[in-house]
């Protein structure tokens, strides 16, 4: 156990001692290795435990980062204290399970996930456990997709995107999706279509110069962009978009809410990528 992490970047990753919480324990172990930083291993619970004990409790196997620290935090608000760990340390990333012990496919996201996702000011990487491809710590993923509408409010949401980009020095796919005669969506959480309604393509030009003006001088020029556009139904189109071209995740802006009603399109990528979801709030 290392607690030498001053000045570095952090990666957490919650555990709460199921089976179903450690299976992002490889995607959290990569990432850190990756971006050069210091993986926080943070479990919540009311008492405190040996180093030992911690690691049996966890189910952690092995631990393959040079830079990683096990913080054991005593407390009965499980998504309070994991949050106000995140304050402390520079923190870069949260990933996790989307399910605890309370794992039931059933239902989108465990109690703690969704609390987390919803409060969290970091990028949240989301791992359903059920996918076929679990990260192990070797995993290098090369691209991120990331669904674009160019809107100001994509604004705060791309400097994350490509903050992340360099951290794990990715290339980006930014994808512009168009929703054959539906009106735009006044929905929280949703990813508004673009301008136009019936000929998804006939816009293209002028949304892809849009764009371009309004993020490409923001891109590190080490962070490879390419711009495509589909249509069809949103969350649907990015996983389908994703496995055909090799993107190994999925990385999208909200508005943190997923109460009912509310970002039909992040629920619904969640309960059917094939891949892991980064989810960026947006606070414009």
């Amino acid at each position: 156990m290392k607690d030498d992490t001053r000045g570095k970047p952090a990666v957490i990753i919650p555990l709460d001692g199921s089976e179903i919480a450690v299976r992002a324990f490889g995607a959290a172990q990569a990432v850190a290795k990756i971006m050069g930083a210091t993986l926080h291993i943070v479990h919540v619970a009311e008492e405190m435990l040996s180093e030992k004990e911690l690691v049996e409790r966890l189910k952690i196997k092995r631990i393959e980062v040079r830079d990683f620290s096990m913080h054991q935090i005593i407390g009965v608000d499980v998504a309070d204290a994991i949050l106000r760990f995140t304050t402390k340390v520079d923190t870069k990333l949260i990933v996790m399970s989307s399910h605890g012990w309370t794992y039931n496919p059933e239902y989108l996201l465990g109690s703690i996930t969704t609390e987390l996702v919803q409060r969290a000011i970091n990028p949240v990487m989301v791992i359903r456990p059920d996918i076929e491809k679990l990260p192990d710590p070797n995993w290098k993923p090369l691209k991120m997709l990331v669904p674009q509408d160019g809107t100001p409010i994509a604004a705060a949401v791309m400097v994350q995107v490509f903050e992340l980009a360099k951290l794990m020095k990715l290339d980006i796919d930014v994808l512009n999706i168009g929703v054959i005669g539906e009106k735009p969506s006044a929905e929280v959480g949703a990813l508004p279509p673009p301008r136009y309604l019936d000929y998804p393509r006939y816009d293209w030009p002028a949304w892809a110069t849009e764009f371009i003006e309004r993020f490409y001088a923001q891109r590190p020029p080490e962070v490879k962009l390419r711009l495509f556009e589909r249509e069809g139904e949103p969350a649907q189109v990015m996983v389908d978009f994703a496995e055909e071209n090799g993107d190994d995740f999925i990385a999208l802006g909200w508005h943190g809410h997923l109460g009912k009603g509310r970002a039909k399109t992040v629920k619904q990528l969640l309960r059917i990528a094939k891949t892991p979801v980064v989810l960026i709030w947006s606070r414009e």
